[in-house]
């Protein structure tokens, strides 16, 4: 009788606690991963931010008869885009990534050294 009872025991035991701990995994909620924020993306962002301002800025001050100062200004604006496009790639997350937009001004740029730089 005892070792009736230690086989039932332990049949019982067996079937519980696996579906004991399938329904807990069941009923517990998703884990989110909490966004990862670098250190140093809020000043890589805005020097990132600053550079890309201050080609613009030196791109519309040349003249479109200098050509060569127009393309050299035109690649390194290029580089700094594709920089900050970089930096926001790392260290943004969600709809405020904008890559889409982004990745249309590097192409625009680059069909514009295309078009313009030999």
């Amino acid at each position: 009788m005892l070792k009736r009872f230690l086989f039932a025991f332990i049949a019982f035991i067996g079937l519980i606690v696996p579906a004991a701990f399938a329904l807990a995994l069941l009923a517990a909620p998703p884990a989110s991963p909490a966004p990862l924020q670098l250190p140093g993306c809020d000043r890589n962002l805005a020097d990132a931010s600053t550079n890309v301002a201050a080609m613009q800025t030196r791109l519309k001050g040349l003249d479109a008869r200098e050509g060569k100062d127009v393309c050299t200004a035109t690649r390194l604006y290029f580089l700094e885009v594709v920089k900050a496009r970089a930096v926001t790639a790392l260290c943004k997350s969600g709809p405020e990534r904008e890559l889409g937009r982004m990745d249309a001004d590097v192409e625009h740029i680059n069909e514009a050294i295309a078009a313009r730089c030999s």
